[in-house]
């Protein structure tokens, strides 16, 4: 089972129902200037007047020596300071998307919430089947929430893979609602990390009365932007 990513689809928590659409605007590279004209040939030799001898210059006192100038601080300032973003002003709410996942921020009074996520489902009806959302790492850890289809064994919950390798012990199954149930996660800084350089995050969970596992398909193009795009705003 491996469902097209919805382009765009709600939030999972309540605190983010709404959606925005972001445009992003490409700035057009300014037109090289077009070389100048070369100049015109000199005219012939015997066509010139003949040139009157110049006098000879006065001697000129020498100028003092310049007096050093001191480097400038600003790029040692700048190389220091924090790698955060400014947010935007009069702005309550910021999202973006890069590649599958989508970035988004509130920030109703003093404090900035970030998470990023992805959603799948019917690109057509807007349905979603599947939805993954990480809030900005805290005391090494990123907490978060995984929505799965319907028609899936409860018991057994699910597990993770990167690429090739198995991430973690699994999760239970602790709700569900109208469109599937729902799984708290906590990742560790070293799963995040994980998450940066592979390339696919496969969930699986078991379906129901079979022994059979349902994978669904988690491709990681535009995690690492994503999420450093969060931690960045969320200061």
């Amino acid at each position: 089972m491996a469902p097209g990513v919805v382009d765009s689809m709600p939030t999972i928590r309540a605190l983010l129902r709404s959606s925005l659409t972001v445009t992003v605007l490409l700035a057009l590279p300014l037109a090289t200037p077009r070389a100048q004209d070369a100049e015109p040939e000199a005219a012939p030799a015997e066509a010139l007047p003949k040139a009157r001898p110049k006098p000879k210059p006065k001697p000129v006192a020498p100028k003092p020596a310049a007096k050093p100038v001191a480097a400038d601080p600003a790029p040692a300032a700048a190389a220091a300071a924090p790698a955060h973003a400014a947010w935007p002003p009069g702005a309550s709410m910021v999202t973006e998307s890069y590649g599958d996942w989508s970035m988004t921020c509130t920030h109703p009074g003093e404090t900035i919430t970030c998470i990023i996520a992805q959603a799948q489902g019917d690109s057509q009806t807007g349905r979603r089947k599947f939805g993954i959302e990480l809030q900005t790492p805290k005391d090494g850890r990123a907490e978060g929430i995984v929505m799965m289809p319907f028609g899936l064994s409860i018991e057994p919950g699910i597990t993770f893979k990167l690429d090739e390798q198995t991430l973690g012990k699994g999760a239970p199954y602790t709700a569900c609602g109208p469109d599937g149930c729902f799984v708290p996660i906590s990742f560790p800084a070293l799963a995040l990390d994980g998450m940066r350089t592979a390339k696919t995050l496969f969930v699986i969970g078991h379906k129901s009365g079979s022994s059979d596992d349902a994978t669904i398909t988690v491709p990681l193009a535009g995690f690492t932007q994503a999420l450093d795009r969060a931690v960045a705003l969320s200061g």
